[in-house]
Parts: C-alpha cells; structure tokens; sequence
C-alpha cells in the first residue's frame, strides 16, 4: 500500500481521516494524497416571482481558503516524515473522484463518514456509499467521533 488518497471535506471528521491515513503511510512506507472537492456555490437570481437558483464556482476567496487549509494539512503531515501531498477539485462528480484517484495511483482510499440517517440517506444519497460501490480499490470508512456517553 504505496498511496494513500485521503478524501477530506473540512468537517470534524476530517481529523480523523487524516490521522488513519498518517498511520497506514508510516506502517507500510506510503505515499499520502489530501483530496478536497470545492463544490459549486447555490446563487438565486432575483428576477420577480420565479426566481431561479443557479450554481457558479466558488469565490476566490474560497479557493484561497480551503488551499491554506490543505497546505496546513499537508505541513503538519509532513513533519511526521510522510511524503504528502494535496489537491482541490472543482466540483467534481463521483466518476471524476475515481479517474483521478486512478491517474494516482491510489492504493486505498480512505474517507470519512458522517452517520447520516436513513431518510437523509434516500433523499440525499450517501457519498460514502456511492464511493464503496464503485471504487476498484480498497475503501478505509473512518466512522466520526460519537459524543461522550453514546454509544
């Protein structure tokens, strides 16, 4: 298990997954790849009675942001001594997550889970799900933290 694709979205999981792929890496002598995914931004045109919402990219601003971020990610990782590296994508669909993660190399790809309900599950979708059902390697599904005293 040479490379290691981390999928992170900056939520309390993020951690989590960082910290899983930093042990693999460190156990088997891999690779990390941080992998962010900028989504398009919801915008609502006020044009009278029907106002339509459309989608645009991401302010700049965002952009800027969430690479400051990676690259904290990425220097924390490497003072550990693991060879990290990360990237954004722009709105990327599930089949662009997975050619990209071919075009790495990607031996396992490890990303986190939120414990979204069922109902939320069928309205939204599950990309965790998507991810297990699709991926042609081995998907790590790190579970998010449960508050003290549940179980």
């Amino acid at each position: 298990m040479k490379t290691i694709l981390a999928l992170v979205d900056f939520s309390d999981v993020t951690a989590s997954v960082l910290a899983q792929a930093q042990d693999l890496a460190k156990a088997f002598g891999g690779r990390v790849i941080i992998m962010h995914v900028l989504k398009q931004e919801p915008v609502v045109l006020d044009v009278g009675l029907v106002s339509p919402t459309v989608l645009r990219p991401p302010a700049e601003a965002v952009v800027l942001a969430g690479k400051a971020t990676l690259d904290g990610f990425c220097a924390s990782m490497a003072a550990t001594g693991i060879d990290v590296t990360a990237q954004q994508l722009l709105d990327a669909t599930m089949e662009k997550i997975l050619e990209e993660s071919g075009r790495l190399g990607a031996d396992l790809i490890v990303v986190g889970s939120h414990h979204h309900s069922a109902l939320y599950d069928l309205f939204i979708g599950s990309f965790t799900h998507d991810l297990l059902k699709l991926a042609t390697c081995p998907v790590l599904v790190v579970p998010a933290v449960v508050g003290a005293g549940s179980q």
